[in-house]
């Protein structure tokens, strides 16, 4: 028997649905059981949606999810669990999810409880959630004249200062924060006029971009990092400074990060 067209379509849509909830083309990876297990093991914050190929209101979240999913990588990862999937249940169950979609931040994977978030299923919704949730971000230096105490304050620890244009801190330094929580000391001052440079010793003036500052463990000196300021790259820099690999020699040198810098980079 050939069935019409649209009933065709209506009988296939629950397997149709279900293999293209998120294209392959997204930036929500899909977890099991065993994968999320992984993924909260990563000291990090991660946004969740719990989701059943079937619900509507889950096809009509993709896009908006996938949109918050590309403007937050790789910074906060995005993930999805089909609650559908019969090895999954028990996951779903475990994080209280009762309908679909349920969407959790995890702040600090398993080591900090996760957060329900109720707000609008739109990118930006999702992204202001994540964005403003990353616990334990830098110290807010609030004028010039405040850094060289906070320097002093800290000097027992491995410090990591940004000076940056922008009026908001970046995100890419939250996240840097939080991942080193306890292991290095970040601030981060607004440098608009370069006052703050002139403060710590650096040449004076509007130059573009940011600047990281490197100050060593019992050191009021600054190394000024040369590389470039993308997630991986600052990454590999402050895992050699735990390592004690970091060749960290004092600099008096002008170098600056370019302007106009996209979101996951200083």
């Amino acid at each position: 028997m050939v069935l019409p067209s649209s009933l065709l379509m209506l009988a296939l849509s629950p397997l149709l649905a279900q293999a293209a909830l998120f294209p392959k083309s997204s930036k929500v990876k899909m977890l099991d059981a065993k994968g999320f297990k992984k993924a909260m093991e990563i000291n990090g914050t991660s946004l969740v949606a719990f989701v059943a190929p079937w619900c509507g209101h889950c096809q009509r979240m993709v896009p908006e999810y996938s949109k918050a999913a590309e403007s937050l990588h790789p910074l906060i990862p995005a993930y999805a669990v089909d609650c559908d999937e019969e090895s999954n249940k028990r996951l779903c169950s475990e994080q209280g999810v009762k309908g679909f979609p349920t969407v959790k931040l995890f702040p600090r994977g398993k080591h900090l409880a996760p957060m329900p978030y109720e707000g609008e299923r739109t990118a930006s919704g999702f992204f202001k959630y994540a964005s403003l949730r990353v616990p334990n971000g830098p110290d807010k230096i609030m004028k010039p004249a405040d850094i060289k105490p906070w320097i002093a304050k800290h000097k027992q620890a491995d410090r990591a200062l940004l000076l940056t244009k922008d009026s908001k801190v970046p995100l890419l330094w939250k996240v840097l924060a939080s991942k080193y929580h306890g292991k290095l000391r970040f601030g981060t001052h607004r440098d608009d006029k370069g006052l703050a440079s002139a403060e710590v010793g650096l040449e004076l003036g509007e130059s573009k971009g940011s600047k990281v500052l490197i100050y060593s463990s019992g050191s009021q000196d600054p190394v000024l990092y040369e590389g470039k300021t993308k997630l991986a790259e600052l990454t590999k820099f402050f895992d050699s400074i735990l390592d004690g690999s970091a060749d960290l020699k004092p600099s008096k040198k002008e170098q600056t990060t370019d302007s106009g810098a996209p979101k996951d980079e200083l």
